[in-house]
């Protein structure tokens, strides 16, 4: 799993043009690179992912994209289609406690009218609440659910293969940034999902230190990339150094 904080400074994301991505298997020789093109802000263009989506030489990976404003209801619906009465599905409700504790369990409303008007876009589910014990619409229970329930099912449904996150931390408040990495790592490594994430928040990265502290960390891979401009390559931060780092403070973004 890595966490590549976003490019830094607008005059170098204007230098960039493309990113290429090099695939490297066990037991195969390298890939050859493939060049993707970058959108104004940095990040990979929406009608490039529509397409990556749909081509059939892709169907091997799983691949799951969120970006910074979440997924779309008719997405997330989707995906929890997928999971439904699996081990994924309790996952998922699991990922939600660490916003609130009272959630007992999703589901996604029924009817494509009643749920646009009453969450807009940020509706499609019920969750049933412990303490009052009814249904409420997720709309109206904040930001920080819907982006939770957003990674939550782009995790699972990415089971042996990749997931891309923009702005990570966006709707998610500092409190819960190791909740929401610690269900990241676990569910990743459980279903086999690598992560790559980007973020400008040093609460973020610095939550990530204390999954780097665990001890089956190095095993599977936890590592920080800085891009700088001027360089051909990123500085790359360790689990040992990401740990030392944020127990000094010390700036890796």
């Amino acid at each position: 799993m890595s966490l590549l904080p976003d490019l830094l400074g607008d005059e170098f994301i204007e230098s960039l043009r493309n990113l290429e991505f090099i695939t490297r298997w066990n037991n195969e020789q390298e890939k050859e690179p493939s060049t993707l093109p970058l959108s104004s802000n940095g990040g990979l263009p929406i009608d490039y992912i529509r397409r990556f989506r749909r081509n059939t030489k892709n169907a091997a990976s799983k691949v799951q994209f969120v970006t910074s404003s979440s997924l779309e209801t008719e997405k997330m619906i989707e995906l929890f289609d997928q999971i439904v009465l699996t081990p994924e599905e309790k996952l998922v409700e699991q990922a939600l406690h660490i916003i609130d504790s009272k959630i007992q369990r999703i589901a996604p409303m029924g009817s494509i009218k009643f749920r646009r008007s009453l969450d807009g876009s940020r509706g499609g589910f019920f969750v049933l609440l412990s303490d009052i014990n009814q249904r409420v619409p997720i709309g109206s229970m904040g930001d920080g659910i819907w982006r939770m329930l957003g990674l939550a099912l782009a995790t699972v449904c990415a089971k042996d293969g990749y997931l891309f996150v923009d702005e990570i931390d966006t709707g998610l408040h500092f409190t819960a940034m190791s909740d929401m990495w610690r269900m990241i790592w676990e569910t990743a490594k459980r279903l086999n999902v690598q992560v790559f994430a980007t973020t400008h928040n040093s609460d973020c990265w610095m939550s990530l230190a204390s999954i780097a502290q665990r001890d089956d960390a190095t095993e599977d891979g936890i590592r920080i990339h800085r891009i700088e401009p001027g360089k051909d390559k990123s500085v790359v931060f360790t689990e040992p150094q990401i740990v030392i780092a944020a127990e000094r403070e010390i700036e890796v973004r």
